[in-house]
Order: C-alpha cells, then structure tokens, then sequence
C-alpha cells in the first residue's frame, strides 16, 4: 500500500493563460472542411470532427516549464453526439511535432474517465487507465475538467471529483503545448480554459511507520 509521505502548500498561484473567446487573437484553429469544423461563435469555441475515423484536437501554446507545478482546466460541452463511447476532453504535454501527448477524456455517455500517454497514431501506448466505476456524468451539463500537477504527481478531476492519480513518471513532458481532444461524431464547445502556474512547499507528516517509531510500538 503507498503511504504519501508529503503534503503541499500553494505559495503562490500565476495564470499563464486565460481565455474566454470572447475573440480570437490568440489564433485558435478555424476551419470548414470536410473532415472538421471549428469557429469561434457567441464566447464559445466550436469544435466539430466529422470524421469516421480519426480523433482531433486544438492545441494552444503556453510559457509553462518542462518542471512546474500546474493546474489546467477548461469548461467544456458537449453539443452533440453519434456515438456515445468517443471521448472528448484535454491534451497536455507536447511540442509542436507533437509524436507523444497526454490525455485527460469522459466518454459521451458520461461514465468512462480515461487517461492517457499515447503516441499520436495509437499505434504505441505508454500508459492508460480507464475509470468504469463512475456515477454517470451528466453530459447535457459542461463539465468542468481539471488536472493537477503538485509534487510527484497528478490529480485527475472532473466537476470537482477526483477520477486518478498518477505519478509524473508516467505522462510526456516534452512540450508546453495544452488543447483539446475530440474523437470522431462528436461535436463540443467550450468557453472558459485556464493554466495556471503554482508554486508548493512540501509539508512533511507523519507516516503510519513513523508513528509506531515515535510512540515506541
């Protein structure tokens, strides 16, 4: 059984990014072609793939370190669906050639949380976990994603509830790259996602063995 030996302080708490779409100057992808369909409309961002086969994301550009501590978290809703197993949700961790990337996704039907460190074709997957023992989310709702990243490890939440944890050992960390993912027959808008850069100080606890030393058991 792992015993977590360390908790943590926040001293302080940076966004480096911060959009609403009430515009487009950071140049999010816009595009009407066969395959996909994105715009900026009414302080949301419009995502469509209308492909049969292939995922897609959109993917943004931020000034995080390869080694800070972050939260990362975005407002998203699902607008509409052809399949209820394909996933939607957050991408993090990737440069611009973008061969390795992470994922943080529900499935359409609201009960499967799934995360990922993946090559971009599939063909190679490094680590995945898929939470089934979810209370079904209500997907007619945005839901609220959110990824911590606080010491050793990430915290995986979705409308405040914690989905997984994972040590960082497990995920890419190539890039400063974060956006959204989207499989096939799905469409889904967002107006609200958010980075933050956050400073912690360890805060060392007690432990089941450092008590039975302490107290002499």
């Amino acid at each position: 059984m792992h015993i977590i030996t360390e908790l943590y302080e926040v001293n302080s708490c940076q966004p480096v990014l911060q959009e609403n779409f009430s515009n487009n100057k950071r140049k999010w992808e816009i595009t009407d072609i066969p395959s996909e369909k994105s715009e900026i409309k009414d302080g949301f961002y419009h995502m469509k793939n209308k492909s049969e086969t292939k995922w897609n994301y959109y993917k943004i550009k931020t000034s995080l370190k390869q080694d800070q501590d972050f939260i990362f978290e975005a407002l998203i809703q699902l607008e509409n669906k052809e399949d209820s197993w394909g996933h939607f949700g957050l991408v993090w961790g990737f440069d611009e050639d973008h061969q390795f990337l992470n994922r943080f996704t529900l499935s359409a039907d609201g009960r499967r949380a799934l995360i990922m460190h993946f090559e971009k074709d599939h063909k190679r997957v490094f680590h995945r976990f898929q939470n089934r023992k979810l209370s079904t989310f209500n997907i007619k709702k945005p839901v609220h994603f959110c990824i911590i990243k606080m010491g050793d490890y990430f915290h995986f939440l979705i409308n405040e509830i914690t989905v997984y944890m994972a040590h960082e050992s497990v995920f890419a960390a190539e890039g400063n790259y974060v956006g959204y993912y989207i499989e096939p027959r799905l469409s889904i808008k967002s107006n609200y996602i958010e980075v933050k850069k956050i400073k912690v100080r360890p805060m060392k606890v007690a432990t089941g063995f450092n008590q039975l030393i302490t107290h002499g058991y």
